[in-house]
């Protein structure tokens, strides 16, 4: 009796062991300078010069965007749940057919080659001085659903800090774990967090992810 017992025990806190495991296995993917995402999509101000995209393609991993524009931008936010995301490094094209929108981000380096808009469409092109890509982890919770890990969150106005003048971000401290003076693009990844960022303005500052940071690629003043 006392064996069989045991033995539940085991298998009860195997489980629940097994069910707060990452639905990923070692480091993340890198913060590619070129990726197509497909998902619920959020895109919108978080002050007068940055905008943040937030996509959730219902993988193990969310990916986030922060660009900083060259001149003050009027507050909007469009959310789609079925939008598409293309990001070059130096530009990101959103486009969702659910919703009729379309936003181009581009910094001073991109080629200047963003598709028009479709007929009908609302959403406009903006000029930055950079772009960072970052993407976290996505744990699940057995039989209950995807639930987010404490670094993530669902809000995008909280998931993006909005760095003042160019300054670092969330878990981005005062020094550079690459990147740094005189870089204009830098990358971090690890299994807590992944992110890269380039910038045509001041220096690319890259701070590594730990177990209470997230990963943090901003773009910071000279």
């Amino acid at each position: 009796m006392r064996k069989t017992i045991l033995a539940l025990v085991l298998i009860l806190l195997s489980t629940a062991v097994y069910a707060a495991r990452p639905v990923f296995d070692g480091p993340l993917p890198p913060a590619d300078d070129y990726t197509v995402l497909a998902g619920k999509v959020t895109i919108a101000t978080l002050g007068e010069h940055m905008i943040g995209v937030m996509i959730d393609d219902g993988g193990a991993y969310r990916h986030f965007f922060r660009f900083w524009t060259n001149g003050s931008v009027k507050p909007f936010h469009a959310t789609s749940q079925s939008a598409s995301i293309e990001f070059r490094g130096d530009e990101l094209i959103a486009i969702a057919a659910d919703q009729e929108w379309f936003y181009a981000l581009e910094t001073n380096t991109a080629d200047k080659h963003a598709p028009r808009p479709p007929m009908g469409f609302t959403g406009a092109s903006y000029a930055g001085y950079g772009l960072a890509h970052e993407i976290r982890p996505i744990i699940q919770a057995g039989g209950k659903g995807r639930h987010i890990v404490a670094l993530d969150c669902e809000d995008l106005d909280r998931c993006i800090e909005n760095p003042e003048g160019g300054g670092t971000g969330s878990g981005g401290g005062t020094s550079c774990d690459s990147g740094g003076p005189n870089s204009s693009q830098c990358s971090t990844s690890n299994t807590h967090g992944s992110c890269s960022t380039i910038c045509t303005y001041g220096y690319a500052c890259c701070v590594n992810a730990t177990a209470t940071t997230n990963a943090s690629c901003t773009c910071k003043t000279q």
